[in-house]
């Protein structure tokens, strides 16, 4: 099975000491699945994600990201079945400020 998705979303931070932010993000977007599976009907889906994190940074312009992350896909009723997947992950990351 594999889903292509295009996410749309919105990060804030809220700075808890000299280096180290508290980050949240939450996104929703549009996505299709390839292959019907007991829970979820081929074809067009939504995706929903929010996380929720620390952002360290570790030089002028780098930093590195921990974090966690829930996951929601489902078709919102369109097709059968809908019980859609939920999905619950880790959030490592780098990023280096342009």
């Amino acid at each position: 099975m594999h889903l292509y998705a295009i996410e749309f979303g919105f990060a804030a931070k809220k700075k808890l000491t000299n280096k180290l932010d508290l980050q949240g993000t939450i996104s929703l977007g549009f996505s299709y699945i390839d292959t019907r599976s007991e829970r979820l009907a081929k074809g067009f889906t939504f995706i929903e994600n929010f996380s929720v994190g620390f952002s360290y940074q570790t030089s002028n312009k780098t930093f590195l990201y921990l974090g966690s992350n829930f996951g929601h896909v489902s078709n919102l009723n369109f097709l059968s079945p809908n019980d859609g997947y939920n999905i619950l992950g880790m959030e490592i990351g780098f990023s280096y400020k342009l």
